[in-house]
Formats: structure tokens, C-alpha cells, sequence
């Protein structure tokens, strides 16, 4: 674990951790529980869950519930079950205030990640239109305290396209600046150059319950053309679009069900409503969707599915790995109004960005947690 803290006081010990080393977000928890019971803490234990030393939950394991544990009387799962597990960090990194500088900084230290893309868009049922395969290698590093430095490529593989899509080409490069402000509320900045050619600025707002059940959203971009050209090399314009959403989203815990509602004004000037349903299983996220946008429907689905390497190692400051997830969309409409009109445009101002990656649901964590412990038991 990395951005390690720890302050102990007569009935307390607060630990917090960042797992950069196993994928997705329940196998990290899984591990640094498992190490603080085999510890000898006294007293009540809460852990502090960081990503890029932003913290995002907060796990509570009162002194009975240890003691048990450690006299065998309960088992890891039965941990699981009755352990707390909320989104509300402030008393706890309020007690880490006096716990010093954190053992095993994450800052500075760059990764090398390959992300693979696929493009396919049909306009019949039985002929393909347009493909494109590329490897976008990209390097990733954390800077600061919420801060993160992206600069990616996108080396093309093979396409039926011409242009722009032919060309090696800059893909994600940007700088973003992560806050956690108190009773739930988090913000991030973004400025650089973003997929679907837009290059520019978004700002993105986000409260989230104590459960995290619920959370509401709200974003704002100006963004401009950013394309590599033949003629003129790196192209971008300098006209500026806005675009602008509010979202909320409900997670539903017994069928591990993320439903999603989004109003949007889009790149292109259009206004629109957008909603999601999506299916967790375990590090597999697959969903539907469906949008209405200036009276023209669209919709499709999406998933995401984790890709070889449960663990990768940061031994030194350099590490080389593919990465977590292989994400793609698929679009039932791909020809007349809505695509020449540019409707319902979007972008992401991070690459690869899915509904598995940085999932810290309280709910969701729990319930694999104690998958993964049966899983083992009956292979």
C-alpha cells in the first residue's frame, strides 16, 4: 500500500491507505483489513480509503468485533458483514491531522499504461461500416495531493478510415486537480486535451449520501476542436463550445443495479436527457442506455471488463502495465439527423473511464468481499 498514515490514541487506532497495487477497488480494502486484524491494535480500528491521497471511504471495526476475530469465534466474512463502511471521512482525517508526513508516497511515481480501443459503427444489420484498432499507451503520474499529471497517444493499428484516424495522434494529455471539501462534497478540474477531439476546460462538482446510495452531480466544459491534420499539423480552433449536465445517480444494493439520470446541454449546442441502467458482477460492469436529445432518440449499451493482471507491483518509480479495464459503447443510431447534427456530443478527460474503475460504493464493496471469500472457498 502507498500514502501510508497511522495515529493511535488509549481506544483508537486510524489508518489510512492507497492501493495502487490490486485492481478494482475491493481486493485493496479486502488486503489492508485482513493485515490490520493479524496486527496487535488495541482498541477501536477505522480505515481511511484514499485514491491519489483523496480520501473516499471511511471502514470502522469496533474492539468486539476484532476480539472475536482474533478468538476465532467469528469468521472474516462474518467481519465484513457487521464492520461499518461509509462515505463520511471527516472525523477520521480530522485524527490523522497529527499522524505526520505518510510512509510510502505515491507522488512523482509515473505509470505506463496501454489502453486498447475499438471503434465499430454499423449503419445495416449485416454489413460493417467503420472499425478502428489502436493501442493508446499513456503516462500517469500523481503529482500532489489530488493532483494528476495524463499524457497519452494513440498509435493506430488498423481502420477502413482515412485522415485523421491513419495518423499517430496526441490522445488524453491533461492536468486535473482533485478536492474533497467536507460533509461529502467532491470537485475536480481538468484542463487539456480530451477524447472526441475537444481540448479545454471542465469542472465537475458531486455530493454523495453517507451510505453512498445516492449522489448528485453537476459538470461545466468549454472545449474546443482539436484534430491532427495533414496540412497543418496539431489543429485547434480557437472557437469555444460550452456544455454543462446535472446528474444523479441511485445504487441499488440487492441486485447491485447503478441507475443513472443525466440533463445535459451538449458540445454541440443541443439539450438533451440521458439514462442508464447498469448490472455490477463483481469487476464486470455491463449496462443499457437510452437518450432523447432535441426529439431525436438514441440508445445502446456498454460495458466494462477487467483485463489480465489482478496485481501489478510498483517496485521502484517507473512500472509498465496494460490497464485495468477494457471499456466500449455501442450506439444503435449511426447515421442521418442525430450524426450529422453532432447530437448528444460528449467527451471524458480521462482515459478508459468506465463504471468498474474507482468504484467506491460502500454497499458494493461489502457484497464482494464476501463473494470473493466464498469463491476461494469452493475452488
Amino acid at each position: 500500500m502507498e500514502n501510508i498514515r497511522c495515529i493511535q490514541t488509549s481506544d483508537i487506532t486510524t489508518v489510512s491507505f492507497e492501493d495502487n497495487v490490486y485492481r478494482g477497488t475491493y481486493r485493496g480494502v479486502g488486503k489492508a483489513i485482513e493485515a490490520c486484524l493479524q496486527s496487535k491494535t488495541e482498541g477501536n480500528l477505522q480505515l481511511v480509503v484514499l485514491e491519489n491521497q483523496i480520501p473516499r471511504l471511511c471502514i470502522s471495526l469496533p474492539d468486539t468485533l476484532i476480539k472475536a476475530y482474533r478468538h476465532e469465534e467469528i469468521s472474516l466474512a462474518q467481519v465484513y458483514q457487521q464492520m461499518g463502511i461509509t462515505v463520511d471521512t471527516d472525523r477520521a482525517m480530522e485524527a490523522l491531522k497529527e499522524a505526520g508526513k505518510e510512509k510510502a508516497s505515491s507522488a512523482w511515481k509515473m505509470d505506463i499504461v496501454v489502453y486498447p480501443d475499438l471503434f465499430l459503427e454499423n449503419n445495416t444489420f449485416d454489413e460493417l461500416y467503420t472499425y478502428a484498432i489502436n493501442l493508446n499507451p499513456a503516462i500517469e503520474m500523481a503529482l500532489w495531493k489530488g493532483g494528476r499529471l495524463t499524457a497519452q497517444v494513440v498509435l493506430p493499428v488498423a481502420t477502413n478510415l482515412s485522415g485523421e484516424m491513419k495518423r499517430v495522434r496526441p490522445g488524453v494529455i491533461v492536468l486535473s486537480q482533485d478536492v474533497r471539501l467536507r460533509h461529502n462534497f467532491f470537485g475536480r478540474l481538468t484542463v487539456g486535451n480530451f477524447t472526441n477531439n475537444r481540448i479545454g476546460a471542465q469542472l465537475e462538482m458531486k455530493y454523495r449520501n453517507n451510505n453512498g446510495r445516492m449522489e448528485f452531480g453537476a459538470s461545466i466544459g468549454s472545449t474546443g476542436f482539436s484534430a491532427v491534420t495533414s496540412d497543418e499539423g496539431w489543429y485547434v480552433s480557437r472557437r469555444q463550445r460550452i456544455n454543462a449536465s446535472v446528474t444523479t445517480s441511485l445504487y441499488e444494493p440487492h441486485t447491485n443495479l447503478q441507475f443513472d439520470l443525466k440533463a445535459s446541454r451538449y458540445v454541440y449546442g443541443d439539450y438533451g436527457v440521458r439514462g442508464d441502467c447498469t448490472r455490477h458482477f463483481g469487476e464486470y460492469a455491463i449496462g443499457l442506455y437510452g437518450i432523447y436529445t432535441d426529439g431525436e432518440i438514441n440508445g445502446g449499451f456498454h460495458f466494462a471488463i477487467p483485463l489480465p493482471g489482478k496485481k501489478w507491483s510498483r517496485k521502484g518509480f517507473v512500472r509498465v502495465k496494460p490497464s485495468d479495464y477494457f471499456a466500449w459503447s455501442y450506439s444503435m443510431i449511426a447515421d442521418g439527423k442525430y450524426i450529422e447534427e453532432k447530437m448528444g456530443g460528449s467527451y471524458n478527460v480521462r482515459p478508459g473511464e468506465n463504471r468498474s474503475s474507482g468504484f467506491y460504493q460502500p454497499d458494493y464493496i461489502r457484497y464482494f468481499l464476501i463473494r470473493e471469500l466464498q469463491r476461494k472457498k469452493s475452488s
